[in-house]
């Protein structure tokens, strides 16, 4: 038995992440509530937000690891937060219950003090963690040496996620642009270089100041801040391609982003890292561009615009990409997998709810 905590609906039985789980024959259980985080200020992700999945993590703990009668095998979190919420009540409650904690990024400081004191923090963290499921062979190489305690194990697994609004026709828009989106790990100061002198509009998707702070914005460049779900979808799929501009290049950034535009067959222009070449090829499902150089992402942006045939070419090997190796049916293999293979039962089936 698997226990989940999905924090995106308050009812997770019938998503895409739930019917892969019944379709690979898990044994599993959904806790699940609402607690998205879209705060512009930090003040209120630290005053609002932390303390509403704080209590989240409370009652569902309690759930998971009290009431039930049946205690997981492992409990599957996304967050320090309810680690730290669930390690006392598996000390208590249910000793042999693993936790395993996904999509762990731990993200550099400026600052070389707050450095060392956020990796004292997350060591601390990583004592009560069994498995770290991380989206880069390079972090997973990186998080092993800071985290080898003994008993944390780092699994990498490819992104993966599921797109809503696929099977709707796409309509050109009536202005043509393109689109790039998100606020972590990102040089929008070198797009806004690349692009301002092009003959084609830039929406830019993104919630927070701070990737945009200290930067003119040019003419030709729109910036949409309460951009989210069907909004969202339809900037994406309406957009000529997607430009994906990094500015870190050894942690997990821009992938989210880079699967949404493969999963609606855009060809993407993006920083090459090597946490991105685990999931694109230069030239094949993307372009891929040195980081911080204005030249070359502006030349790759006008070699799509101009080269139609190039365009439809990537855009098609992406979303074949995307289908057969990071749709979510393709995440919840790997994940099971790698929280315990035996978890998949050979002949379907399963119990969860």
């Amino acid at each position: 038995m698997i226990h989940f905590f999905p924090t995106y609906t308050k009812d997770g039985t019938r998503s895409p992440f739930a019917l892969g789980l019944k379709e690979l024959g898990v044994d599993y259980r959904l806790f699940a509530d609402d607690v998205r985080f879209r705060y512009h200020s930090r003040l209120k992700l630290l005053f609002v937000g932390w303390p509403k999945l704080a209590w989240f993590a409370l009652r569902a703990g309690i759930r998971s690891l009290i009431t039930s009668r049946t205690h997981p095998q492992a409990v599957v979190l996304g967050s320090d937060i309810e680690v730290l919420i669930f390690a006392p009540l598996r000390a208590l409650f249910s000793r042999r219950t693993q936790i395993v904690l996904l999509g762990f990024i731990l993200t550099p400081r400026r600052n070389a003090l707050a450095n060392r004191l956020r990796l004292a923090y997350f060591r601390f963290v990583m004592s009560f963690v069994d498995k770290v499921i991380c989206h880069s062979k390079t972090e997973r190489e990186r998080y092993r040496e800071l985290f080898a305690n003994g008993r944390t194990e780092v699994h990498y697994i490819p992104h993966g996620t599921h797109i809503h609004g696929r099977e709707e026709t796409t309509q050109a828009a009536a202005s043509p642009y393109i689109l790039t989106a998100g606020r972590s790990g990102r040089d929008y100061g070198t797009l806004f270089e690349a692009v301002a002198p092009l003959p084609i509009r830039l929406h830019v998707v993104c919630d927070n100041d701070q990737p945009l702070s200290g930067l003119t914005i040019p003419p030709n460049v729109t910036v949409l801040r309460d951009c989210y779900d069907g909004d969202y979808v339809e900037q994406l799929k309406n957009a000529r391609f997607v430009v994906v501009p990094l500015g870190v290049a050894d942690i997990s950034a821009g992938q989210m982003v880079l699967l949404q535009a493969m999963a609606f067959n855009k060809a993407t222009v993006i920083t090459r890292t090597k946490t991105v070449e685990d999931y694109v090829s230069d030239g094949v499902e993307a372009l891929l561009v040195p980081q911080g150089d204005a030249a070359a992402l502006r030349a790759a942006i006008v070699r799509l615009l101009d080269d139609a045939p190039l365009l439809a070419q990537m855009a098609s090997r992406a979303t074949d990409a995307f289908d057969s190796r990071f749709c979510m049916k393709a995440f919840v293999r790997n994940l099971v997998q790698a929280i315990d293979a035996d978890a998949v039962k050979p002949n379907g089936g399963s119990r969860g709810q």
